[in-house]
């Protein structure tokens, strides 16, 4: 009989009995490597990959898996990972002068939030305070993006040119 264990990094298909052993194991079908319990998906293992037990929690067991691949697939920067998820909200208008006036009022003190929700002309974003939601590179025009990955979380960007208009941007991600 077979169970589904589920591990702090990887989705594991196992024999019975499985959660007594310790030590080397080996993945014995396709599957998922998750950030943690529950959480996303962020990579696949193949079958026949050995993977050393760390740790068990009830429905899940942590591992650590090890192998080989070419050096010129690292990187230092996050954002550069291709599925790199990032988190905006914005008040986008129609012209330069509206974008200043709305961070004008921001920088003396008015909530994003509410300015989005009388300046913005994306109405399904200022509906919701400006969220965008999450994306990832490639989901919006490229200065939009360039001026989100300048960001740091919780930073708000000076008035954006791009072909929807003029954008005043706020990263939560």
């Amino acid at each position: 009989m077979k169970r589904f264990f589920r591990t702090g990094l990887i989705a594991l298909s196992c024999a019975s009995g499985l959660m007594a052993q310790t030590g080397d194991l080996y993945i014995q079908k396709v599957d998922s490597l998750r950030a943690g319990p529950g959480g996303p998906v962020i990579g696949i293992l193949a079958p026949g990959m050995r993977v050393e037990v760390l740790e068990k929690r009830p429905g899940w067991i942590r591992i650590q898996a090890a192998g080989w691949f070419q050096d010129r697939s690292l990187t230092a920067d996050s954002t550069a990972v291709y599925g790199f998820r990032m988190r905006a909200s914005h008040i986008l208008t129609a012209t330069e002068e509206e974008a200043n006036q709305a961070l004008r009022r921001l920088k003396n003190g008015s909530a994003f939030e509410s300015l989005a929700a009388e300046f913005s002309k994306d109405a399904s974003s200022a509906a919701r305070g400006g969220d965008l939601g999450e994306f990832q590179r490639g989901d919006f025009v490229q200065a939009f993006e360039n001026a989100v990955l300048r960001l740091k979380p919780g930073q708000t960007s000076d008035v954006v040119k791009t072909p929807l208009g003029f954008h005043i941007i706020k990263r939560t991600r």
